[in-house]
């Protein structure tokens, strides 16, 4: 018997033998992304379950290793992930800053933190386990937003419409992009670091090209803001962390809403 076999086989005799087999179910038959940050709430509204079983069945198979389970600080604004830890207690800072909002947040439990369950990779290995290869949209699906936030099943065409630019950049690399920039708040935002710098594009548009440059380092920058105008920008991001990162410029328009 493999090990995901035999944790299924445990979960199956010791949890809620309706739940039990809603989650096995999950397991074998799901997408990847499917297994990764499952909400508990919103699992037992989909399967018609009740709540207390479920959740009790998720905390459950925590403790067997069968999920791995996380306490997420949400920014109420964007719905993005800010910070991931393991336990509640680890949730110690006053304040948390989401840089792609600009904004700080109180964590209050009832309000931007979350728990939610991942699969272990001794059950069953998903792309998430290793974030480092999953396509830009699939990590702002999986790792960058919260499970609340309501995304279309094609990300992607989303992501092209609200981005001017959008690179991977491997550990070390330094990318060069040559782009027009419209006359309206504009985002350099690296999701894997949460990076950002505000470009505020205002003024008569010019034909000369301008130039900036992003350093992204294990230290996240403190968010800023540059005035720049309407034209051409060559816009040079380093990276300087261990990581593959995703710098992208973003259009600070409805379509972020």
């Amino acid at each position: 018997m493999g090990d995901s076999d035999g944790l299924l086989t445990i979960l199956r005799q010791s949890a809620d033998g309706d739940v039990a087999a809603a989650i096995e179910r999950l397991v074998r038959e799901a997408a990847d992304r499917e297994l990764c940050r499952i909400n508990a709430l919103a699992f037992a509204a989909r399967t018609g379950l009740d709540e207390d079983r479920v959740i009790g069945a998720f905390l459950h198979a925590a403790r067997l290793g069968a999920f791995e389970l996380s306490w997420n600080v949400l920014c109420p604004s964007c719905g993005g992930v800010i910070a991931i830890n393991d336990s509640l207690q680890a949730v110690d800072r006053s304040e948390y800053r989401c840089a792609f909002c600009a904004a700080g947040y109180e964590p209050t439990l009832d309000e931007i933190v979350e728990v939610t369950f991942t699969v272990s990779p001794r059950l069953r290995k998903i792309a998430a386990h290793d974030p480092g290869t999953l396509p830009p949209a699939e990590y702002l699906r999986q790792i960058f937003w919260s499970s609340g936030v309501d995304l279309p099943d094609d990300l992607e065409p989303w992501v092209e419409e609200v981005t001017l630019e959008l690179v991977e950049l491997p550990p070390g690399e330094r990318a060069i992009l040559s782009l027009q920039l419209p006359a309206e708040l504009v985002i350099v935002f690296d999701p894997v670091t949460h990076a950002a710098q505000f470009l505020e594009v205002k003024g008569e548009p010019t034909r000369e090209r301008q130039g900036l440059a992003l350093v992204i380092s294990p230290l996240s920058p403190a968010t800023g803001t540059v005035e720049l105008r309407p034209g051409p920008l060559r816009l040079t991001v380093e990276n300087r962390t261990e990581q593959r990162v995703l710098p992208g410029v973003w259009i600070a328009g409805d379509g972020l809403n």
